[in-house]
């Protein structure tokens, strides 16, 4: 780092023994910004090469407040916002996240494009892939695609479809040592050289994913030029369909080593714990595939029993029932023929004996006005705690059966209600600790 960083290195050294910053993304499918802001009970910060981003106080308890359950934001380094921002996916692109777990980055790129196109988002870790799968969820995404496949067999079965490409490869970490102490002891075993091996079986197939002149950004969270600008000049070098594209990031003070297509985020120059950005372009010359558009079909009559009865507008598109569960497909269809599909597309719920029970993935999907009727909770309240924890919950009304559960108009879950009593259907894996 020395040799490295010159005359910086003591300015970054130095940055190690401050407090490491933690920050927020709001997601825009369910709020806008300025409401956010209005209705959260913390101070916050802007972070400044994102219009969603915020930094909060460490002591600070976000990810107990009701507004987490809800969707409304998700907690995300704040240097780890940048790539997203580079990448500038729009609405109806088709997207790939290659090494998307735990999914900040894909939630991201989901408020990016107002979730229409297509995301397609992946992980080869089959635990870690769980949380990709729970944040959508939470995030009320319907056009997504989550597999746990490995690069190689995504270009075989999906090909050049893809508009903008984000490949956050698995690194050393090296900008996570102040954060977390265990990535010190990882850095042991998966150094600079063992990484580079891994990144270059991702970069490798590359070619094989992008359309006509589609958009990579490669990202890691280390410092080590083995990761970083070696990789990309091995891009470069290694074929001539890809060309250097200019990164937008006007708030990110450039070092003297960056270039207009690749720049750190270095922690003593900004408040993150450290990033590496680069941009690409794909040639205009690419052979590619257009993905295929989902036909609208009816329901099961059962769904459109429960429509009728709670939804003040029906649901429309492609519906698929999958043994016993009932899908809304994303707008947007690939092939996925040999893959390892873990969601496609809005979980809707189940069919059981003729009747339809919704799913958690629903009640996030949906908006308050959607539904009816609706039990409303206050964030400040102890009965939307209970209900998040679980528990039986008496809440004095005097209507009965399925409703949507809010807080302060935002949904975060279904419940039945008899007598004024609560009787909870938040699930187990969900709940507040």
């Amino acid at each position: 780092m020395k040799k490295q960083l010159g005359v910086n290195y003591e300015a970054f050294e130095a940055s190690y023994d401050r407090e490491h910053y933690v920050s927020l993304k709001i997601n825009t499918l369910k709020i806008s910004v300025e409401k956010f802001i209005e209705i959260f009970p913390y101070p916050l910060k802007p972070v400044p090469w994102t219009e969603d981003g915020f930094y909060y106080r460490p002591e600070d308890p976000v990810t107990k407040h009701p507004y987490f359950y809800a969707g409304l934001f998700y907690v995300q380094e704040p240097s780890a916002m940048s790539p997203v921002v580079a990448l500038a996916p729009k609405p109806g692109d088709l997207c790939l996240d290659t090494c998307a777990a735990p999914g900040g980055k894909s939630m991201q790129i989901a408020t990016q494009i107002m979730d229409h196109g297509l995301l397609v988002t992946n992980d080869i870790n089959e635990t870690r892939v769980k949380a990709i799968l729970r944040n959508s969820e939470k995030f009320g995404l319907r056009n997504v695609l989550i597999l746990n496949e490995s690069p190689e067999k995504i270009v075989k079965a999906i090909g050049n479809r893809f508009n903008r490409i984000l490949v956050d490869a698995p690194c050393s970490g090296e900008g996570m040592f102040r954060k977390d102490p265990k990535a010190i002891k990882s850095y042991e075993t998966f150094g600079p050289l063992a990484c580079q091996e891994m990144q270059r079986g991702i970069i490798d197939q590359l070619e094989g994913l992008v359309a006509s002149n589609a958009v990579i950004v490669y990202s890691t969270c280390t410092f080590a030029p083995e990761e970083n600008e070696d990789q990309i000049q091995y891009l470069l070098e290694c074929s001539d369909r890809f060309k250097e594209r200019a990164i937008d990031l006007n708030t990110i003070e450039f070092d003297d080593a960056s270039k207009p297509y690749m720049t750190h985020i270095w922690p003593h120059l900004h408040k993150g714990e450290g990033h590496f950005i680069a941009s690409i372009e794909a040639s205009d010359k690419i052979e590619h595939f257009d993905a295929e558009v989902y036909p609208c079909n009816q329901p099961p009559e059962a769904f459109v029993e429960f429509m009728k009865v709670h939804l003040k507008r029906p649901l429309a598109g492609y519906f698929s029932l999958e043994g016993e569960k009932l899908y809304l497909k994303p707008e947007l269809k690939v092939p996925t023929k040999g893959l390892k599909v873990v969601r496609e597309g809005l979980l809707l719920g189940e069919l059981k004996k003729g009747r339809f029970a919704p799913s958690q993935a629903l009640a996030m999907y949906l908006k308050m006005a959607d539904f009816h009727p609706v039990l409303d909770l206050p964030a400040s309240g102890d009965e939307v705690t209970r209900y998040l924890k679980g528990e039986t919950v008496f809440v004095g009304s005097e209507s009965s059966g399925l409703h949507l559960i809010c807080t302060d108009g935002y949904p975060i879950g279904f419940a039945k209600i008899s007598n004024g009593t609560l009787k909870n259907m938040y699930p187990v894996s969900w709940r507040m600790m």
